[in-house]
């Protein structure tokens, strides 16, 4: 992928960028409260695991459907097709407010939690920074 300046982004980084958008901060700021209530690693595995393949059946679900409707769009282009395009509609403005600029908010506020407790910035300034 070739970006303006001559810079590129090999297929090590969009691995590293398509993992880090999956995964999230949700590993490092829920993993202390998932502890304290099960107290068993091996629990929390199972739980793991048992996501992860909710999580791929969700993946084979849009891989049919992309199978099925080969065209570009994504979720919005299968939601107008199969059930009327207003709800195509609402769910790109519902992915656009929650799943996009949400998870990037939270995204920096863990990470303000974790630098605001090693440096002379408040968390919320540390989160504000990290967006702006």
């Amino acid at each position: 992928m070739q970006q303006a300046g001559g810079r590129k982004i090999g297929w090590v980084s969009a691995a590293a960028i398509v993992v880090a958008n999956m995964v999230g901060t949700g590993v490092f700021t829920s993993l202390g409260l998932q502890l304290q209530g099960l107290s068993s690693a091996w629990a929390i595995l199972l739980l793991w695991m048992i996501g992860g393949m909710v999580s791929l059946f969700g993946a084979f679900s849009y891989a049919e459907l992309g199978t099925k409707l080969p065209r570009s769009g994504g979720e919005y282009y299968f939601l107008s097709r199969i059930y009327h395009p207003f709800i195509g509609y609402l769910s790109g403005w519902v992915s656009l407010t929650v799943g996009f600029a949400a998870s990037v908010a939270l995204a920096a506020m863990a990470m303000g939690a974790y630098i605001g407790k090693f440096s002379p910035f408040s968390a919320q300034a540390v989160a504000i920074g990290a967006i702006a």
